[in-house]
């Protein structure tokens, strides 16, 4: 199942409808948000918004999760099949994305426990001068294989380059910051 065939899909139903995204959201009891994030191929609904928004669209829910419309009042059963199948996918798709979204936290939890305890042993000055410099290398390196990478896959690129060279540029400031001041006698004064 394609997200960003269905985000058309979706869209189009949505304007045969002549709601905005936000009537539709409403009639889902979701936020408009979420309805721009399907629409655009970004995100899949949760399983369980599948048959309302299928119900509040008029279509069948094999159509929704095809993405296309169904011509006929009987629908065979091969294509009963094919609609099981895309409920599976989609339920596997939107583990995936709570598995994604649960390592995520649990990342940045404890990327800030470690960022605390070493701001908290080297004091402000050194964490700045010696880690901050070192995880902004490491964040720059990181978007720009990242960037790199959708590149090649021909998808948005160009903010995740910038925020890389940005990231690459702290570490350089740094670097001549402190090359500058041990060319006229050092950080400590004497």
């Amino acid at each position: 199942m394609d997200n960003i065939q269905f985000g058309i899909f979706l869209a189009a139903l949505r304007k045969e409808k002549g709601w905005t995204q936000q009537e539709l959201a409403a009639r889902l009891n979701v936020t408009d948000k979420a309805v721009s994030k399907w629409e655009r191929g970004a995100g899949f609904p949760d399983i369980k918004t599948l048959e309302p928004l299928a119900d509040a669209l008029g279509v069948s829910l094999l159509e929704l999760m095809r993405s296309q419309r169904i011509p006929g009042e009987q629908i065979p059963a091969d294509h009963a099949d094919e609609a099981i199948s895309c409920v599976i996918d989609a339920a596997k798709l939107q583990s995936q994305l709570e598995r994604r979204n649960l390592l995520i936290c649990v990342i940045t939890a404890m990327t800030a426990v470690m960022l605390v305890l070493l701001i908290d042993t080297m004091g402000m000055i050194g964490f700045s001068f010696v880690c901050l410099p070192l995880i902004f290398l490491a964040a720059g390196i990181i978007l720009m294989v990242y960037s790199w990478v959708r590149r090649k896959k021909q998808r948005p690129f160009k903010l995740l380059l910038v925020l890389g060279l940005c990231a690459l540029a702290v570490p350089g400031a740094v670097f001549v910051f402190l090359l500058l001041a041990f060319t006229i006698g050092g950080p400590v004064p004497t």
